[in-house]
């Protein structure tokens, strides 16, 4: 897995988050972005496991939102498509990952290790409500913006 440094408070954040849920397998924001990068044709799919206030500022392009994706309609795809879960800073697309996991044995399912925190760092990008490239980004609280 590729490393990166992030600041102290970020890293902290993503540790302390990523211990509280060994059963899933987390991916680094570096590792994801290179696999969206090289999968052809596209097999990555990021569900966003947000809330939809914090979708309508900014999501990682082409991200579903979790809510409203039909895994059962997608079965097809369960075993060419490699699932990225993600959220703020990795809780709330964990307990997804798991879920989604625990729903679709064969689907490769990966929770983004610091989430969209840790996708600003390593220069992955974001686009608003009308698929616009933006630099906002709803971080659910003063806690975490780390990005």
């Amino acid at each position: 897995m590729a490393t990166h440094e992030y600041p102290e408070d970020l890293q902290t954040l993503i540790t302390q988050n990523d211990i509280k849920f060994p059963s899933v397998e987390h991916i680094t924001a570096a590792d994801a972005l290179k696999l969206s990068a090289t999968s052809s044709p596209p097999t990555t799919l990021f569900l966003d496991c947000r809330s939809e206030a914090e979708q309508s500022i900014s999501i990682i392009p082409s991200a579903i939102p979790y809510s409203s994706f039909d895994f059962d309609a997608s079965q097809a795809a369960t075993k060419t498509t490699t699932a990225i879960c993600y959220c703020t800073i990795g809780y709330r697309s964990a307990i997804r990952a798991q879920e989604l996991k625990a729903l679709h044995p064969s689907l490769t399912v990966y929770n983004l290790s610091g989430s969209v925190l840790s996708w600003s760092h390593v220069g992955g990008t974001f686009v608003d409500s009308q698929n616009r490239p933006t630099n906002k980004l709803h971080v659910y609280g003063n806690e975490w913006d780390k990005a």
